[in-house]
Parts: C-alpha cells; sequence; structure tokens
C-alpha cells in the first residue's frame, strides 16, 4: 500500500512539474510576444514620413523658390528672402510617424494620383492649371524651379521629378494646397506641371498648350503647424 500512495506521489510530482514547465513556456511565449510589440511600436513611432520630401531640390544647382498664396487669393504675395527661409520651414512641418497615421486607419503614405470614383485619373488642362489657386480654406506655395524647357522641348535632366503609381512624371513647377488637418493625418493635393507648356510660351503655336494635361497628385500630411506657420507669416507680411 505504500508503494502505490508513493507512486502516486510521485505522478502527482511529475504532473505538477509539467504543469509548471507548461505554464512558464506560455510566460516565456507572452513576455516574446510583448516585447516583440513593443519594439515594433517604438520602430513606428520613431519612423517620420516628410510628405514633400520629393520636392526638395538636392542639387544646389537646382535651387527652388516659393510663392505664397493667402486664402482666397489669386495672385502671390511679396515676399522676402526671410520669408522664403519661413515657408520654407512651414513646409518641413508637415511630417508624421507612421504609428500615428497606422492609430488613424491611414496605411498608403506615397505619392498616389488623384482618381475619381471610377479608379480613372483625374486630369486638369493647362487652363485649369493656370487658374488653380488659394481656397476659402487653403493656403497655396508653389514651388518654382528653374524652366526645365529648352527650345520648345522638356529636358529631363533639367526637370524635377516624381515617382507616382509607379510613373515617372516631370514638372518644373509644383502647385501645393495647404489647409487644416486639425491635427490628424489628412491628404493634400500637389500640382505639378511645366511652366512654359501650361502658359503658352513653347513652341509649336499653340499646340502644345491646347493639349497639355496633368493629372494632380494626393499624399498624406499633417498640416496643423505648417498652417499655423504660413498665417503668422501671412500677417507679418501684410503689416509690413
Amino acid at each position: 500500500m505504500a508503494k502505490k500512495n508513493k507512486k502516486n506521489d510521485v505522478s502527482v510530482a511529475e504532473a505538477v512539474k509539467t504543469s509548471h514547465r507548461r505554464a512558464n513556456i506560455a510566460v516565456i511565449i507572452v513576455a516574446a510576444i510583448t516585447a516583440l510589440l513593443l519594439i515594433a511600436i517604438a520602430v513606428m513611432c520613431s519612423v517620420r514620413v516628410d510628405p514633400l520630401d520629393g520636392l526638395k531640390t538636392p542639387d544646389s544647382n537646382k535651387s527652388e523658390r516659393y510663392e505664397l498664396y493667402d486664402l482666397d487669393t489669386s495672385a502671390p504675395l511679396m515676399t522676402t528672402s526671410k520669408a522664403q527661409s519661413k515657408i520654407r520651414a512651414a513646409l518641413g512641418t508637415m511630417d508624421f510617424s507612421v504609428m500615428n497615421a497606422v492609430l488613424q486607419w491611414n496605411w498608403d503614405y506615397s505619392y498616389n494620383f488623384a482618381r475619381n470614383s471610377e479608379g480613372k485619373k483625374i486630369t486638369l488642362t493647362a487652363s485649369e492649371i493656370n487658374e488653380k489657386t488659394a481656397t476659402a480654406k487653403e493656403y497655396m506655395i508653389e514651388y518654382v524651379y528653374a524652366d526645365a524647357v529648352v527650345n520648345g522641348e522638356l529636358n529631363k535632366s533639367l526637370a524635377h521629378k516624381l515617382e507616382v503609381d509607379g510613373e515617372t512624371i516631370y514638372f518644373d513647377r509644383v502647385k501645393v494646397l495647404i489647409g487644416n488637418t486639425d491635427n490628424s493625418v489628412g491628404e493634400i493635393y500637389l500640382y505639378p506641371y511645366v511652366y512654359e507648356y501650361a502658359t503658352n510660351q513653347a513652341a509649336e503655336d499653340g499646340v502644345r498648350y491646347q493639349s497639355y494635361k496633368i493629372t494632380p497628385v494626393k499624399v498624406r500630411a499633417n498640416t496643423t503647424e505648417a498652417y499655423k506657420a504660413l498665417a503668422k507669416l501671412v500677417t507679418e507680411i501684410k503689416n509690413g
């Protein structure tokens, strides 16, 4: 009888050991998963997306300037070199963390062509490009690069370029409309174009102007700080 009880005690001890071992493995697995999640969150918080990074000019020989349009106006304000620096600084505040975007269910941070409900590209004519300006709720910044048209033809080595939906687009001007996304990762629209084509200054007796079209580009951005900075700058310029 004693032997039988001893065997039972051994069986119970082994069962307890097995149970503890399984519990330890479960704890290790949970801890490992938790650690991986924390690492992933830390990485997503540290990785930031600059929506206008593709518009920057890495080549000092292709310097850009900016034209600033107040709300609901169609003519740019006069800007000094100091104001130009402030515009550049404002444009640099629209970045956001990947984590912030994910929490708002925004997954695509690349440049995308604007499309209609059927998925087809939206196009603007040269006239519509010229008419695009600030709205009642959006400031407009126009990036002005060196002219990329030589003898009536686009010189791609002089033009600025963007990769959009697998295509390369070339331009020497781009209009950017900036509203207030209220601290969320919203969307802004870019209107890249070739100045001489859109203003009928290229050759071919206006044929190119009549046929010239572009597709707006949309990209995610947090514009709140930029919007405030531009509002402040506009007031400063108006007050002299």
